[in-house]
């Protein structure tokens, strides 16, 4: 019976051991989040989504601390949802930037047609005066 057992444990053990050695490293999943993150810093998240670049950095901090712990299965699940969360923020201050340059050209045409609206005579027939920047001219 001794044998049996002693072969039991080595089974187990090795089993355990083969265990802890098939969970991938998180280090590509910590590199791709942190990588992700800067991405959106540079896209202007901290202006316009800063919520989403706060809860990016938590979860890639809350991701290393469980790196450090030996937790890498919950550290790459961790470092997942970071990045997500760091190209959700991208892509959100990448939309509001948009919105903000359409207001701005949309601001433009409306001064642009306000504009044109104050030099269009209001009879249409009549003879379109003198431009305020053209001098008059001289009869002849």
């Amino acid at each position: 019976m001794k044998p049996t057992i002693s072969m039991l444990a080595a089974v187990v053990s090795a089993a355990a051991l083969g265990a802890c050695s098939s969970t991938p490293p998180a280090e590509p999943a910590l590199a791709a989040g942190a990588a992700s993150l800067e991405a959106a810093r540079s896209a202007g998240a901290p202006e316009y989504a800063a919520s989403e670049l706060n809860n990016a950095r938590s979860k890639l901090e809350q991701a290393r601390a469980l790196a450090q712990a030996g937790k890498q299965g919950e550290a790459t699940r961790m470092a997942e949802r970071a990045d997500a969360d760091a190209q959700l923020a991208r892509a959100r201050a990448g939309s509001e930037r948009s919105l903000k340059a359409v207001t701005e050209v949309e601001a433009g045409l409306r001064s642009l047609r306000d504009e044109l609206n104050r030099s269009t005579p209001v009879n249409p027939g009549a003879a379109p005066s003198a431009s305020p920047l053209q001098a008059p001219r001289a009869p002849q």
